[in-house]
C-alpha cells in the first residue's frame, strides 16, 4: 500500500496507485488518473488507503496476529488490481483471500509415527492408566500424538509473521495470486465439477462452494482448479474465455501453483495433498523433473505422513473428514497404479503397508446442502459406483502387474492367470446395472461408464499380451486373442464416446489404453488378409481419432509416438491412412524432397514451449491439403499421413521417413516397451 500516506493526505506527500505499488515503479497518480503506467498496462488505477493508525494496539505477544489480520485486509484490492499477462488485458480480476487459514483441526497439530517407531513404546508407556490397565482405549489411535505445544511461543509467531509477508509480496510480484474475472473462472470451474470431480471427488464441494461465494478458498487450490478446467473444457467453453492457446494457459495456471506450493504459503495439509493431487496431471516433457510422479509421489509421501494408509486405525476423524481422507486416499491409489503399470516403474503404495477400508456409497454423502449451482454441480448418482469401481479395478492392476511384468517373473508362463482372469469375470458380474455399457445411457453416464469399461478391459490386454505377441509363425496359443478382443471391445467404447463427443473430456488414463489398442490393432493388421485386415485398420484409424481428440486435452508424449512410426514400414502407413475429416495429410508430393513442412498442432505444449500452434489460417492450408495418389512407381515412397501426431519439420522428417522401410515392422519387443509410456 502507500506507505508514506499519512492518515490525512496532504498535497505535496509521494503517493502511488495499486499497480505501480506491487510493481515499485515510479507513479504520476497525482497528476493525473489513471496513471500513466496503468494507461499502457490497461489495468484499472486504484488508490490504496493506508491503515497506519486505524486499528487498536495490542500487547506484544499479540502483534504478529494484528498485523496479518491488518495485512489480509489490505491485500484484497491490491490483488484486484494485478492482471496475469498471459492470461488476459481486461481489469476484471477475481481476488480469493491470500492469507492460508489456519486449522484449528487435530490433524494439522499431529505427528503420525508408525508402530515400528520406537518412539511409540515409549509415549503409550507414558500414556498407561493405571486404573485401566493398558491404554487399551487409545490403541486404535496411539499412531497420532499431538505437537501443538512445540509449536507455541512468541518468537515463532512473530518469525511466522514476516515469513507470511515476504512471502506474500513475493508471489503478488510473481503473479502467483493473479486469477481470471470471475465469469472466466466460473466456465473453468465449470468443466472441472463437470468431468474431473465425478471422477476423483477428492473436494468436499458444499465446502469449496461455499468458500469461493465467500471469497475465501485457497489460492493454490483454486490454481490447481483452473489448471485442471482449462485441460477439460470443450472448445466452445474456451473461446468464450478468450483464451487461445489451451496448452500455454494450462502452463501459466500450473506454474503458478507450483510456485505457490514452492513458497510454503498453504498451510492446511488436505488443502496441499488435493493441490498436489491436481498438479499430478501436469504432464511436461521426457526429461522434466516435475512430472506425473513427482507430484503424485510428493501427494503419496505428505498421506503417509499423516497416516492415510492406515486410517483404519485412526479414531480421532470426524465423519466429514474421514470421508473426505478416504476419498483421496482411494485417488491416491487408482493414480499411482495407473501410472505406474504405464510407466513400467514400481508403485509407491503397497497393498501390504496399507489397512485403509475400502470405499462405500456413504463417503460420498454431503454434509452440507447448498444451493443448486450451474458451477458447482452435484455429480450424477453414477459416480459413486465408478469411483468404486476404478478403485477395485486399481487393485486388480497391482496384482497383475507384480504377477507377470516384475524382474524375474515370466510373461507367458503365469499360473496367476487363471485365477486373475476369474476375478476379473466375477467384477463384471457383480458390477452394478446401471454401470453396464447401454447405448441408452444419459451422455454423462455414458462417459463414466466408457472410462470405467476401458479401464477393464485394458486389464485383459496386459493379462494376455505377452501370449498374443507371439511369433505368429510358432504354434499360437488361443487365449492370447483374449488381449485381441479386449482391444477390440475398447475400440467399439471409444467409437461411441467418439460419437458424443465424449473422449476430449475423458482423462488421462484414455490415452494409455487407447494407444494400447492401436498397438494391438496394428500387429494384427499385419498378420491378416481380406475383410479381418480392414478391420483392423478400420479400429486402428478409430484409436488415432481417439488419440487426436485426446491431444486438445492432454499433451501426448511426441518421443513415444515417434517411436511408434519408426516400427512401421511405408505400406502399411499407406494403408492405415486416415480418410477425410480423420487425420488430415500435411505433406504434399515436394515433401519427399526435403521442402519444409508445415508445423502440425502442438500435442505438449508446456508453457515455454518454443513450438507454437497453428494460426487458423494454417489450419486450413492443412485441412485442404491431399496426399497424391501413389502409382506403382511411387508405392516404395514414404506416406506421411501419420506424422501430424508429433512435431517434425525438414530433415528430421526425411530421417524418420527413411526409418520405417525397416521391414522387421511393429516388432513385438519393440512395442513391449513402448507399452509403457502413452
Amino acid at each position: 500500500m502507500a506507505s508514506t500516506t499519512s492518515e490525512k493526505p496532504r498535497l505535496r506527500a509521494k503517493k502511488a496507485c495499486l499497480a505501480c505499488n506491487s510493481r515499485r515503479v515510479r507513479c504520476n497518480v497525482l497528476e493525473m488518473q489513471p496513471c500513466r503506467n496503468c494507461v499502457a498496462w490497461n489495468l484499472t488505477c486504484e488508490l490504496g488507503v493506508s491503515r497506519r493508525g486505524k486499528y487498536p494496539r495490542r500487547k506484544k505477544n499479540d502483534s504478529a496476529s494484528v498485523a496479518e489480520t491488518s495485512r489480509v485486509e489490505k491485500v484484497a484490492p491490491e490483488t484486484q488490481s494485478l492482471q496475469s499477462e498471459h492470461l488476459q488485458t481486461r481489469s476484471t480480476v477475481y481476488t480469493p483471500s491470500v492469507r492460508p487459514s489456519v486449522s484449528e483441526n487435530a490433524i494439522h497439530k499431529t505427528v503420525f509415527l508408525g508402530e515400528s517407531s520406537p518412539l511409540t513404546c515409549v509415549v503409550d508407556e507414558g500414556r498407561r492408566s493405571p486404573d485401566k490397565g493398558y491404554a487399551c482405549g487409545i490403541q486404535k489411535g496411539r499412531l497420532h500424538y499431538s505437537i501443538s505445544e512445540i509449536c507455541d511461543g512468541e518468537s515463532g509467531e512473530t518469525s511466522l509473521g514476516g515469513q507470511r509477508k515476504s512471502l506474500q509480496e513475493r508471489l503478488i510480484r510473481e503473479s502467483a495470486l493473479v486469477f481470471p474475472s470471475p465469469t472466466i473462472c466460473d466456465v473453468l470451474l465449470q468443466a472441472y465439477f463437470e468431468w474431473f470431480h465425478p471422477c476423483f471427488p477428492i473436494l468436499d464441494r458444499p465446502q469449496v462452494h461455499r468458500a469461493y461465494q465467500e471469497n475465501t478458498i485457497s489460492p493454490l487450490l483454486l490454481q490447481g482448479m483452473l489448471f485442471i478446467g482449462v485441460s477439460l473444457c470443450s472448445d466452445l467453453a474456451l473461446k468464450t474465455t478468450g483464451f487461445t492457446d489451451r496448452y500455454q494457459v494450462k502452463g501459466v495456471f500450473y506454474q503458478r501453483a507450483k510456485e505457490i506450493y514452492d513458497a510454503g504459503w498453504e498451510t492446511d495439509t488436505i488443502i496441499k495433498l488435493q493441490s498436489l493431487f491436481l498438479m499430478s496431471f501436469w504432464r511436461g516433457g521426457p526429461t522434466e523433473e516435475r512430472d506425473v510422479r513427482f507430484w503424485l509421489g510428493a501427494a503419496t509421501d505428505l498421506a503417509q505422513k499423516k497416516g492415510m494408509h492406515v486410517m483404519s486405525k485412526l479414531s480421532f476423524l470426524s465423519s466429514r473428514d474421514q470421508k473426505i481422507w478416504k476419498r483421496i486416499w482411494w485417488a491416491l491409489y487408482v493414480r499411482d497404479q495407473q501410472t505406474s503399470a504405464a510407466l513400467g516403474l514400481p508403485s509407491r503404495i503397497r497393498d501390504e503397508d496399507c489397512e485403509a477400508a475400502e470405499l462405500e456409497p456413504s463417503d460420498f454423502e454431503e454434509v452440507d446442502v447448498t444451493a443448486f449451482s450451474e458451477v458447482f454441480r452435484k455429480p450424477p448418482a453414477a459416480h459413486v459406483n465408478y469411483v468404486i469401481g476404478m478403485a477395485q479395478l486399481a487393485k486388480l492392476l497391482r496384482e497383475v502387474v507384480t504377477s507377470q511384468y516384475l524382474p524375474g517373473r515370466s510373461k507367458l508362463d503365469n499360473p496367476l492367470r487363471p485365477a486373475l482372469h476369474e476375478k476379473l469375470v466375477k467384477w463384471e458380474s457383480i458390477l452394478p446395472q446401471e454401470m453396464h455399457f447401454h447405448s441408452s445411457s444419459t451422455r454423462q453416464v455414458t462417459y463414466l461408464v466408457g472410462m470405467l469399461h476401458m479401464a477393464y478391459n485394458n486389464l485383459y490386454v496386459l493379462l494376455y499380451r505377452p501370449i498374443f505377441l507371439q511369433n505368429p509363425n510358432t504354434l499360437m496359443n488361443p487365449k492370447g486373442n483374449l488381449a485381441l478382443d479386449a482391444a477390440t471391445r475398447s475400440t467399439r467404447i471409444l467409437e461411441d464416446m467418439l460419437s458424443e463427443n465424449l473422449v476430449q473430456h475423458g482423462l488421462v488414463h484414455l490415452i494409455t489404453h487407447t494407444f494400447s489398442a492401436l498397438c494391438l490393432h496394428t500387429i494384427h493388421f499385419g498378420r491378416v488378409t481380406g475383410t479381418a485386415r480392414k478391420l483392423a485398420e478400420h479400429r486402428a484409424k478409430l484409436c488415432l481419432l481417439g488419440l487426436k481428440e485426446l491431444q486438445k486435452s492432454w499433451d501426448l508424449e511426441n518421443w513415444v509416438l515417434d517411436l511408434f512410426f519408426r516400427c512401421l514400414d511405408d505400406r502399411m502407413a499407406k494403408n492405415l491412412r486416415l480418410a477425410e475429416g480423420g487425420l488430415p495429410s500435411t505433406l504434399s508430393s515436394d515433401t519427399t524432397k526435403g521442402s519444409p513442412i508445415p508445423d502440425s498442432p502442438s500435442m505438449n505444449m508446456p508453457c515455454g514451449s518454443s513450438v507454437q500452434p497453428l494460426s487458423p489460417a494454417s489450419n486450413e492450408i492443412l485441412s485442404n491439403t491431399q496426399a497424391p495418389l501413389l502409382n506403382q512407381s511411387e508405392e516404395a515412397a514414404i506416406n506421411m499421413d501419420w506424422y501430424e501426431l508429433f512435431n517434425t519439420e525438414g530433415e528430421d522428417v526425411m530421417g524418420l521417413a527413411g526409418s520405417l522401410t525397416n521391414p522387421d515392422y511393429l516388432n513385438p519387443q519393440n512395442l513391449e516397451f513402448l507399452y509403457r509410456f502413452l
